[in-house]
């Protein structure tokens, strides 16, 4: 993850030196190489040297893919064109959990590993004899000073979100990460408006629509991976499902997801999009209200239903934010600042996933306590439960005392109950940031292409 978001904001200047296909054709036999090498090292350390190389790979394709696509649609057909780019990315997604889930329990983890070779030895093929040669400019120095401000703040940040449940969000650890972050960040916005390339162009952000689709775009990146995260969490803590079924679980969903995308890219095109944003939004909006009231009442199909409401709130509103957030600049500047709203996402989907970690177990505490307090041994209902419990107890004939094993299955009911209450608090969370999303959306508008920023 730390390999792949610093190497997002350079992709623009690799995809101009290589040339944008030839970038893509290095990244890839880098991310394919590295997956396959993964699979057959015996060290813990060298697979997080390969892992990190498979991550800087990874890190170039996804925006390179996008600039390639800039490249082969016209302006009038960028929804379109970021649609199908959707729908690969999604699609990759889709199917590379449920896969890889299946390999590692039927085979070995490192087949999960080895199932990268083949769709990447197929990309490769195609990007060798199929695409066309890409542009490319030899004398573009590389902006040092904002690569290494810029790396300093997100390895930092990233690493405090990452490790703030565990360390403590207010430990001297992760405050001083987050004050580094914070520094480098100030550093990186004071030196590049100095430099003649710079890595990301300050300067696109004098447009209004970028601005909200950046703001989107961390959005989007929460909705993306909290989502999943939670439901995934939530089948395998209580319904005791392997990741596997949980993922086929969401499957579904997922497979929606592309569809919907495919036809919001292209209805962006003929269409005033912002309709479909709302609508998506409040679908995504309605997946968590159905959440916080969730419980081991509702089946696995009823949450797969219920995970539709993420297919679509992402399906009407993911495609949208490429083409109407770049609107208006050429296409020079538009490839330079598609790669920020790449790594929006990345970090969108990082510190939504952070927050509902901290939420899940703040509040599994916090619901444990308050339920533990209701349960008062002289109270009616209590000495029914206890009762209950002892009968179950003298039944499964334990060695333990009834009256004992009883109490220890009463703890073990409060903190599943704890546990679903905790979870229902964390969905919260969808609410609000759809609901932010919203709120954004009638201000997000296609930018005139003699805008000033094109002037600038």
């Amino acid at each position: 993850m730390l390999a792949n978001a610093v190497v997002i904001p350079m992709s623009a200047w690799v995809a101009r030196v290589l040339g944008a296909r030839q970038a893509y054709i290095y990244a890839l036999i880098l991310f394919t190489t590295s997956a396959v090498i993964c699979g057959m090292v015996q060290s813990i350390g060298v697979m997080i040297f390969f892992r990190i190389l498979q991550g800087i790979g990874g890190g170039v394709i996804m925006p390179v893919t996008m600039l390639l696509m800039l490249d082969l649609y016209p302006l009038e057909k960028r929804g379109l064109g970021t649609a199908i780019w959707g729908m690969g990315a999604s699609c990759g997604s889709l199917t590379g959990i449920p896969l890889g889930g299946i390999l590692a329990e039927q085979l070995s983890w490192r087949a999960a590993f080895y199932a990268n070779l083949p769709p990447g030895v197929i990309a490769l093929l195609i990007a060798i004899f199929v695409m066309r040669p890409s542009p490319r400019e030899r004398q573009v120095p590389f902006d040092w000073g904002g690569f290494i401000t810029m790396s300093t703040a997100l390895i930092t940040l990233l690493v405090a979100l990452s490790n703030g449940q565990r360390e403590g969000w207010t430990s001297s650890y992760i405050v001083s990460l987050f004050v580094i972050s914070g520094v480098g960040l100030a550093a990186f916005l004071v030196l590049e408006p100095r430099v003649k390339t710079p890595m990301i162009d300050l300067r696109a952000f004098r447009s209004p629509p970028y601005v909200l689709a950046v703001i989107l775009s961390l959005i989007a990146g929460a909705m993306f991976t909290a989502g999943p995260f939670l439901l995934s969490l939530f089948l395998q803590r209580l319904y005791d499902l392997s990741v596997q079924q949980a993922a086929m679980i969401m499957f579904p969903s997922s497979a929606f997801l592309v569809l919907c995308t495919s036809f919001t890219g292209w209805a962006s095109d003929h269409m005033d999009h912002r309709p479909l944003m709302m609508l998506g939004y409040l679908c995504y909006a309605t997946f968590g209200v159905l959440m916080v009231f969730a419980d081991l009442r509702f089946t696995p199909f009823v949450l797969l239903v219920i995970y539709f409401g993420r297919g679509l709130g992402l399906g009407f509103t993911y495609s949208v934010l490429y083409p109407v957030g770049i609107s208006g600049f050429d296409p020079a500047r538009a490839k330079a600042a598609s790669t920020v709203l790449n790594l929006c996402i990345t970090l969108g989907g990082t510190w939504a996933v952070a927050i509902v970690a901290a939420i899940l177990d703040q509040r599994q505490q916090i619901r444990q306590a308050w339920l533990a307090e209701t349960q008062q041994l002289t109270s009616v209902g209590t000495q029914q439960a206890l009762q209950t419990l002892e009968a179950t107890a003298t039944q499964m004939g334990s060695a333990v005392p009834p009256a004992l094993h009883a109490n220890v299955l009463l703890g073990r009911l409060i903190n599943q109950e704890a546990l679903i209450l905790a979870f229902n608090d964390a969905a919260a969370l969808f609410i609000v940031i759809s609901l932010c999303g919203l709120v954004l959306v009638p201000f997000f508008r296609r930018a005139r292409p003699t805008s000033s920023v094109n002037r600038s």
